[in-house]
């Protein structure tokens, strides 16, 4: 048992990954080990075979107790194992008597088998014990010495969930800490689009493309000189591809944690309580006595330019392109379309943004969509703004785009990105005979999230939730936001384990863009409450006039926040700027806790931070503020 805390005395061994028998590299993570802070993976320092599990899942023992033996090439397992067994169970007598290597922690942890060590347990482990411990499933529970074993039912687990991106992790995760049996069923790596493919990885790739920018236009002035610079596409690829390997893994352990089963393959709701489970190792029926879809969404294509993944390709493949573009062109100016335009055009790449509307981030704030696109032309980017995509023609040479509305041309690239939005992933999702309801490609369910089928939900981006007219909600579409599927599994599993009862106002859900400038925005806009009539209040402070703000050489964007006139309610946020993402949160937990402008003023911000911008823009709405 290594010792993977400074105060750690003792660890319990929450699941073996590996079993007696398994063949293992250095490096492989064997076993989970919860100590007195988390659980962690624990790593075998050799390669071989697992001879001995010498500790039992869910026993705890102290820090340099033998939890297992591993052969190494040329001794045989079965002789190690037996060995073991006549010495009385005993893994320090094994490991006296052979060169075979314990399954101890790296260099730098204590060897269990060194003088002074912790005292050895010579309690016999049944081998047999520790081979006999599977992932909870239909006819198994988990064997940990601190958890309910759960109470027999008709069905095979409590919940089974399809899709294991934020919304499906998060609702599985949770039934497990209920101690619930679960099965979640992902097709991928765990985390989904977001996190493999999405909201994750391309934070790394905008971060790594802002650090480069600043190298460019910034050394100087900081008294920093770059005779030559290159950039490396190959290595910031692979920088964002491993953080999202390196997370993937992490919600990996979460499950082994909370005793959820895994299974990779695809799901297909068959009926109410019963799912077709479809992996490599082929087909299965599994019941449960609630399910939850959460199968996420997938890139919308343009009618006459359908995907190839190499000349006309989506996000996806944009964030893992084998060379960089000379040129590029994306259609959609969404978050998608301009963080993509941010990031190429940061390392050289040629961009050209299309959009159809009259702004980038139509759905922003006209004040923050102004700013981003006089930004995005100030450093080079192509901004197409009121313009239509007629026709895309393929080449050896390239693609060629045929444009119309505000831009009137034709353009060449060698690649274009279609990122005009996404449509359910709810293709296949269940059977035709189901009777499951699906509306414009979307499942439909209501405020609560169900469907209409018996205990089956629906959660996150391949939902459309339909609100009674009389609520204040009624008219508002479902936003595709990896933090609001998350919180909708939440609520599911907190009302169907817990008695929960919270619901979502969607007219104040948070949205952040990681251009640079970033924006951040929640509730309504100006134009939208001006149409309203309203009597509204305005604050809008600079970034220019923040001391803070010119420290960083960030002094590009404002905070623009929108009150009530009457009672000061918080109506509206808007901000682009830097970091401003990071601002937001102090709003939306303003808003939830009915925060007034007189109540942000009053909040005392510390100086010298960018936060300070929010308390001033609420004295502008006000008449009090100071610095402007």
């Amino acid at each position: 048992m290594p010792q993977l805390s400074d105060t750690m005395a003792e660890g319990t061994l929450v699941k073996w990954n590996k079993k007696q028998g398994d063949k293992v590299k250095a490096g492989d993570e064997i076993a989970d080990i919860e100590t007195d802070k988390a659980t962690m993976p624990f790593e075998a320092a050799e390669s071989g075979v697992l001879a001995v599990t010498a500790v039992a899942e869910g026993e705890k023992v102290a820090v340099g107790t033998i939890i297992g033996v591993i052969a190494e090439a040329g001794e045989d397992p079965t002789e190690l194992r037996s060995r073991y067994e006549k010495k009385g169970g005993s893994a320090a007598k094994v490991a006296q008597s052979g060169p075979s290597k314990q399954a101890t922690a790296k260099p730098n942890q204590p060897d269990p088998s060194s003088e002074g060590s912790a005292a050895l347990s010579d309690k016999p482990k049944s081998a047999g014990k520790a081979d006999s411990q599977e992932q909870p499933g239909p006819k198994s529970a988990a064997k940990g010495a601190d958890l309910v074993k759960p109470a027999k039912t008709r069905y095979d687990y409590d919940l089974i969930v399809i899709g294991g991106g934020p919304a499906g992790y998060a609702a599985a995760i949770r039934a497990g800490q209920l101690k619930k049996r679960v099965l979640c069923v992902e097709k991928e790596n765990l985390g989904g689009t977001c996190l493999n493919w999405g909201c994750i990885p391309t934070k790394a790739l905008l971060e790594d493309g802002a650090f480069v920018r600043k190298l460019r236009t910034e050394a100087t002035d900081r008294g920093v000189t770059i005779k030559e610079m290159k950039v490396d596409f190959a290595k910031i690829i692979a920088r964002s591809r491993g953080i999202a390997e390196k997370l993937s893994k992490g919600i990996g352990f979460l499950f082994s944690k909370h005793q959820v089963r895994r299974d990779t393959g695809t799901g297909q709701l068959l009926k109410p309580h019963l799912v077709r489970i479809t992996t490599e190792q082929g087909t299965r029926e599994a019941s449960a006595d609630h399910v939850i879809l959460a199968t996420g969404a997938k890139p919308t294509e343009l009618p006459f330019a359908k995907f190839d993944g190499r000349q006309i390709i989506t996000s996806r493949e944009a964030m893992n392109l084998p060379t960089q573009p000379r040129r590029m062109a994306i259609i959609g100016a969404g978050a998608i379309g301009c963080e993509f335009a941010d990031f190429y055009n940061a390392i050289g790449t040629e961009v050209t943004l299309i959009e159809m509307l009259p702004h980038l981030l139509p759905n922003e704030d006209e004040d923050v969509s102004i700013l981003i696109e006089r930004s995005f032309a100030k450093r080079g980017i192509n901004v197409c703004i009121g313009t239509k995509t007629e026709k895309i023609e393929k080449s050896q040479q390239g693609v060629k785009l045929t444009l119309s509305g505000k831009t009137d041309k034709t353009i060449e690239a060698d690649v274009v990105l279609v990122a005009v939005g996404v449509t359910g992933n709810t293709q296949g999702v269940a059977d035709p005979n189901s009777g499951l309801a699906i509306e414009r490609g979307r499942i439909k369910v209501d405020p609560q999230y169900k469907t209409n089928l018996e205990n089956v939900w629906a959660v996150g981006d391949c939902v459309s939730i339909h609100f009674p007219e009389q609520e204040a909600m009624a008219g508002y579409r479902h936003p595709d936001l990896a933090h609001v599927a998350h919180h909708e599994a939440m609520n599911v599993v907190e009302h169907l384990f817990a008695g929960g009862d919270h619901r979502i106002d969607y007219r104040f859900i948070p949205g952040c863009t990681y251009t640079h400038p970033q924006v951040a925005s929640m509730g309504m806009n100006e134009k939208t409450l001006r149409e309203q009539k309203r009597n509204i209040r305005i604050g809008k402070f600079p970034f220019g006039a923040s001391g803070r703000a010119l420290a960083a050489g960030a002094t590009e964007g404002f905070v623009k926040l929108l009150f009530d006139a009457e009672y000061g309610e918080l109506l509206g946020v808007h901000m682009v700027g830097e970091n401003v993402t990071e601002l937001l949160a102090e709003l939306v937990l303003a808003r939830k806790l009915e925060a007034t402008e007189a109540e942000i003023i009053e909040a005392m911000h510390p100086h010298p931070t960018m936060s300070e911008a929010i308390m001033e823009a609420a004295g502008v709405a006000d008449g009090r503020a100071i610095h402007i």
